[in-house]
């Protein structure tokens, strides 16, 4: 009997056990602060039926640590791979895909995965034009901006505006919740104000401070520090670049930073 048991458990254990990922799945992955490293070690899996010799790792991330316990094993055998990434300026679900290359050049690299969610202190969003600043936008893509790119005409200030929303989850936010201190700004091009939202969320408003124009022609690239009272994220940092000529709406500029 203790031996049915035992071969029992470890058949539990062995179909537990998972390879090459650090969760069966993307939606299992842990949830990872924002001021957090994530970290994880996974069981690597030799899947071919011939003994294999990892001779280079390509991740999709710059990660601050990546380290192969051994990087020859015989069909079936296991090894660990150990993954650190820095989690700063990430909000909401992230994955980490680590190819090993192996130096027959007749078999497929072993795929690694790694996901989690990152729990942003405050998070940090464009706020599309024409939507509401309420919540965070519904597009990723317009979430976690640190960069905020304009093409505009001097004679069109009025068109010189950038909208950026501030939010805590509850699990982060400070005690009396989330306030803007201060905005550091030395720069003459753009004007901020700022208002709290009925949901406690900060909107930050960014238009040119000369609204009568002409504006100044140039490629102004600045820094604006937003100073909150998180205590892990007490300053956001933000990079303005404006190009301001009249080939605006004629030639192509990169926005995406919006």
């Amino acid at each position: 009997m203790p031996l049915l048991f035992a071969l029992l458990l470890a058949c539990v254990l062995q179909a537990a056990e998972v390879h090459n990922a650090n969760v069966a799945e993307a939606g299992l992955g842990p949830e990872v602060r924002e001021a957090e490293r994530f970290s994880a070690r996974i069981i690597v899996r030799n899947p071919y039926q011939r003994a294999v010799r990892i001779v280079r790792l390509d991740t999709t991330c710059s990660c601050s640590k990546l380290e192969l316990a051994s990087r020859f094993l015989i069909p079936g055998e296991t090894t660990t791979l150990d993954i650190e990434s820095d989690n700063w300026r990430r909000s909401g679900p992230q994955q980490i895909r680590v190819s090993l290359f192996l130096s027959d050049p007749d078999l497929e690299p072993i795929e690694v995965w790694c996901w989690w969610t990152a729990r942003e202190a405050v998070s940090v969003d464009a706020v599309p034009p024409g939507s509401p600043a309420l919540d965070r936008p519904a597009d990723s893509a317009w979430r976690d901006i640190y960069r905020f790119v304009a093409h505009e005409r001097p004679d069109e200030p009025q068109k010189l505006r950038k909208r950026i929303r501030l939010g805590c989850p509850p699990a982060e936010a400070p005690p009396g919740g989330l306030r803007l201190e201060g905005i550091d700004y030395p720069g003459t091009l753009w004007a901020f104000a700022s208002r709290t939202l009925e949901n406690g969320a900060i909107l930050v408003t960014a238009t040119a401070r000369d609204q009568q124009g002409p504006l100044p022609e140039g490629d102004v690239k600045e820094t604006v520090v937003l100073r909150t009272n998180h205590p892990d994220k007490p300053r956001i940092e933000l990079r303005f670049e404006a190009l301001i000529n009249m080939q605006a709406g004629r030639e192509a500029r990169d926005v995406m930073g919006e």
